[in-house]
């Protein structure tokens, strides 16, 4: 019944408590005027009676007031000073008394009293000054009338003063004791009001727990629960409501938590669009992949994600999938946010009401960017299967063959249709033992590859010998899916390994042995030597005019003329004995076990008188000579150093006395070393001098023909003996260790002409420098080729490093490391006369080398004897299957340079296309862009 009227009644009670607190602060304030009116009447009748009290005082002290006409200046005139102070305080205390509250009666009396003491001042003064009998005599009415005056005034004012006090004190105490009776009765009618509003109130709080609640479960919050009231039933009929709404809306957040979990977990992007292409839903992996954020998609075209993409659904599609029962599936691109491109596949669906109309489409977004990555990557992979040179089979993990490829089809006559679903073992051809198979089986199941030579046999009965290699393929959890088998012909592998291990032993270009056959023949003879105590010889042989036959008859007939007098040197020795060549126009030869001192002396009459004869070569005569130095073990050295050194002093005893001879070592040749001596001191002041030139060779693009590098060459050019061969300089800087200055020079000097012609502009311009095997084994090395690099500013990338075939098999794992640190600044490395070293495979293929140079000995025969030319292609071949690139040597011929295009040769440098210049000519080269003319 007052719940209407509770507003009006508060607003009531509020009003009457202000209005008796007003009265209380008015009553308070009443109490604070009078106090101070009371503390200001008090220090004003203070003061005045203060003053009042200074001026009787002061008066009756010169007897002005009694008797004063008595008083005679003449009798005490100390009494003058005593007036004249008493002048000053008497003014001084009516000045204070004039600053108090003062009637106009009382300012009025305190001026006669200014008067009278200023009268009785001037009296004093005069009686002082005219006589000192005269008496002062001073009317003291005024004075007596003004201090009564005074009196009675403060007196009254007093007394009026404490009754207006009283009254208004009475006032306010009757003030207060009114206000104070009616709060009791507000307050008791407060609490009657209150005690009838207690229901009300009850209820306003009850309804506004129930609002609270519900403004909660607005926000989301579904576990809200209201206590139920003990009052009112509609109240509780509503608070029972209300609870079941809470516990239904709670179930139903449940479910929506749990779908939309179920979505957020999809791997897959899920999208619902309406009908207008509107984005209304996306889940986390959308987000995710996409890189958007959720306010950057939802209300946003759904061709938002098809930025750019020919292939992006259009909204006629998604109209029409509306309208259908349809489900559609479109492969397509989506870009992400930062521009990324992936490929999907959009599965579109479309979702309906209760009464199967469509309101709205699902789109599910499969990522098949890894898909089509294996995709494009297994066609590769396909393909280059399929144009592989090696026969290649996969099984299952049955040994059911499910794939071959050309080169099976082709070695062993078999179709794939024939092959598939059988196992190898048709190709089984007997000559194997059960024991081969298990460990075959054994070996690849335990997840390793097996490795072995097998004999197959192919369709039409014949058997194949075969390098095969198998190995098991695993899937993601590492368990064995397939095995892949992969077959090369093991004839030809046999064939290569034969011929490269023959050219490790003998020179290509005669077949008779090299250098390294050579050496470890003459450390054999030592051997036998000291074991039988016996004595052999060792002869060596330079050309006479071998020079002039190569330079103006051509090389292909110098070529021929080494190959005949390797007949020659070997029709003139015994079986027992070796004969090799040690490169260009040197010979040496081993005599085993001569019986008589002039044994050799026979053997070398022999060669003088064979080689003496004139060669027909291709239609062209020509004769040479020969110089041979002998050296007999032990008499001249029992070292196959000392041994070497020997017989090569012999040799050059024999070229300063004339040539074509021969001549045994003696203890008086080291005199001849002098020469030796003067040399190496002049190759040591070489540097300083600036006696060192650079001649650079072009080497030039087979297909293209076009100049691409420069090799780097040395020349001495000496004040006296004019320009100097490398053969003749070079080991001795190799024996002396000047090769390391010496080729530190040629680095710095070709890095700096290489960054000279890049500035220039031809910057694609690589350079080649020759490093001694010496040079090579100097740990110092690395450090001199950086400094080269950093000190030229040229870019290390177009620098080539060339080394000699024979230098770096040498200390393999040394020389390993040290091409890898010359690697990781940046220069390349190329094997020099690739051919005539002894390489073997399996360190060739470890070595971290870029190019190899095949040595000019192979390219000049290569067009008329097949042994040169299978050589020649199988270097190129194996040097592109281990990725190096092939630079050919000394091509002089059109017919060497196309075969060479038909070898698939890279580049090629020689005389066909220009013999090394000076720096400035081969600028003309590259200023005139001088090409090579192909065919």
């Amino acid at each position: 019944m007052f719940k209407n009227k509770a507003p009006l009644v508060i607003l009531l009670t509020i009003i009457l408590s202000i209005v008796i607190i007003l009265h209380g602060m008015q009553a308070i304030k009443k109490v604070t005027e009078i106090e101070t009116l009371w503390q200001h009447y008090n220090q004003d009748t203070t003061k005045k009676i203060a003053a009042l009290s200074v001026i009787q005082n002061n008066l009756g002290s010169v007897g002005l007031i009694d008797n004063f006409k008595d008083f005679s200046i003449k009798h005490d005139a100390s009494l003058i000073p005593i007036i004249e102070d008493n002048k000053k305080q008497l003014l001084q205390a009516i000045e204070s008394y004039k600053n108090t509250e003062l009637t106009i009666e009382q300012r009025q009396a305190l001026i006669n009293l200014e008067t009278v003491i200023n009268e009785i001042s001037e009296k004093f003064e005069n009686a002082k000054i005219a006589s000192t009998d005269q008496i002062i005599e001073i009317d003291v009415k005024p004075i007596d009338n003004a201090l009564e005056l005074l009196v009675n005034q403060e007196a009254q004012r007093s007394k009026s003063q404490e009754l207006e006090t009283n009254i208004a004190l009475k006032k306010t105490l009757n003030f207060i004791y009114i206000g104070t009776a009616f709060v009791p009765i507000v307050i008791l009618g407060g609490l009657i009001f209150l005690y009838f509003l207690r229901h009300t109130i009850k209820t306003n709080i009850e309804l506004k727990i129930l609002t609270n609640a519900v403004r909660e479960i607005s926000k989301g919050d579904f576990l809200q629960k209201v206590k139920i009231p003990d009052s009112n039933d509609e109240l509780i009929e509503l608070a029972k409501v209300f609870n079941n709404m809470s516990a239904n809306l709670y179930t139903t957040s449940i479910s929506k938590d749990y779908l939309d979990n179920i979505i957020n977990t999809m791997i897959d992007m899920l999208f619902v669009i309406n009908y207008e292409g509107i984005i209304q839903t996306v889940n986390l992996a959308g987000l995710q992949v996409l890189e958007y954020g959720q306010a950057e998609l939802i209300g946003k075209p759904f061709n938002t994600i098809f930025q750019d993409i020919k292939e992006s659904p259009t909204d006629v599609q998604l109209i029409e999938l509306t309208n259908s029962n349809t489900h559609k599936n479109i492969e397509t691109n989506i870009k992400t946010k930062t521009g990324r491109i992936l490929s999907v596949i959009c599965s579109f669906s479309a979702m309906k009401d209760k009464d199967g109309d469509s309101f709205e489409i699902v789109c599910i977004l499969k990522d098949i960017t890894e898909r089509k990555s294996y995709e494009d990557n297994l066609r590769k992979l396909s393909g280059a299967v399929e144009q592989s040179l090696s026969s290649m089979v996969i099984t299952n993990i049955n040994g059911e063959i499910e794939f071959v490829n050309k080169k099976f089809t082709e070695n062993t006559g078999y179709t794939f249709e024939e092959v598939k679903g059988k196992t190898p073992r048709i190709l089984k051809s007997g000559k194997h033992s059960p024991e081969f198979y298990k460990n075959l089986w054994d070996t690849i199941l335990s997840g390793k590859e097996f490795r072995s030579d097998i004999c197959n046999r192919k369709k039409d009965g014949t058997l194949s010998w075969e390098l095969m290699s198998i190995a098991p393929i695993k899937d993601t959890k590492g368990m064995i899916t397939h095995f892949i088998s992969v077959k090369i012909d093991d004839l030809e592998r046999r064939q290569a390994e034969e011929r490269l291990k023959y050219l490790a032993h003998y020179d290509v270009l005669t077949g008779i042995p090299n250098r390294a056959l050579f050496d470890d023949r003459l450390n054999q003879a030592i051997h036998g030597a000291q074991r039988n105590k016996k004595k052999f010889a060792i002869l060596f042989l330079d050309l006479d005019r071998f020079k002039l036959v190569n330079d103006t008859l051509g090389h292909d007939i110098g070529d021929l003329l080494l190959k005949e007098v390797a007949v020659r040197l070997t029709e003139c020795i015994r079986k027992v004995d070796t004969v090799s060549r040690m490169g260009g126009d040197e010979f040496r030869i081993i005599l085993s076990q001569i019986e008589q001192y002039y044994n050799p002396t026979i053997v070398a009459q022999k060669i003088i008188e064979a080689l003496g004869n004139k060669f027909e070569l291709n239609g062209n005569t020509c004769s040479i000579g020969v110089s041979i130095g002998i050296c007999v073990y032990p008499d001249n050295g029992d070292t196959a150093e000392i041994l070497l050194k020997n017989a090569d002093l012999a040799m050059y005893q024999v070229k300063e006395r004339g040539r074509n001879d021969f001549q045994y070592y003696e203890a008086s040749m080291d005199a001849a070393n002098i020469e030796r001596i003067s040399l190496e001191t002049s190759l040591r002041k070489a540097i300083e001098k600036d006696e060192f030139v650079l001649y650079y060779q072009p080497q030039v693009n087979l297909f293209t023909g076009k100049i691409v590098g420069a090799e780097s060459l040395i020349r001495w050019q000496h004040p006296q003996m004019g320009l100097i061969s490398p053969s003749k300089f070079i080991p001795i800087a190799e024996e002396t260790g000047l090769i390391n200055d010496i080729g530190n020079w040629v680095v710095n000097s070709a890095c700096s002409q290489g960054k000279k012609w890049h500035d220039l502009g031809y910057n694609n311009l690589r350079i080649s420098a020759n490093l001694s095997s010496v040079q090579f084994r100097n740990p110092s090395l690395v450090a001199k080729i950086k400094y080269a690099v950093d000190n030229t500013g040229f870019n290390p990338n177009f620098l080539d490093l060339e080394l000699t075939e024979s230098g770096i098999m040498k200390d393999v794992q040394q020389n390993i490391k040290m091409m890898t640190e010359i690697k990781a600044i940046g220069a390349r490395i190329s094997i020099d006369d690739f051919g005539t070293g002894y390489s073997s495979l399996s360190y060739l293929k470890s070595f971290p080398i870029d190019i190899l140079k095949v040595d000019q000995s192979f390219i000049k025969n290569s067009t008329i004897d097949p042994s040169d030319a299978i050589i020649t292609s199988t270097i190129i071949n194996m040097a592109h299957s281990f990725m190096f690139k092939v630079i050919a040597e000394g091509v002089e011929l059109v017919e060497q340079l196309e075969l060479l295009r038909t070898f698939n040769c890279d580049e090629i440098q020689g005389y066909i296309f220009s013999k090394p210049l000076p720096a400035n000519e081969f600028l003309k080269l590259l200023e005139e862009e001088r090409h090579l003319h192909l065919l």
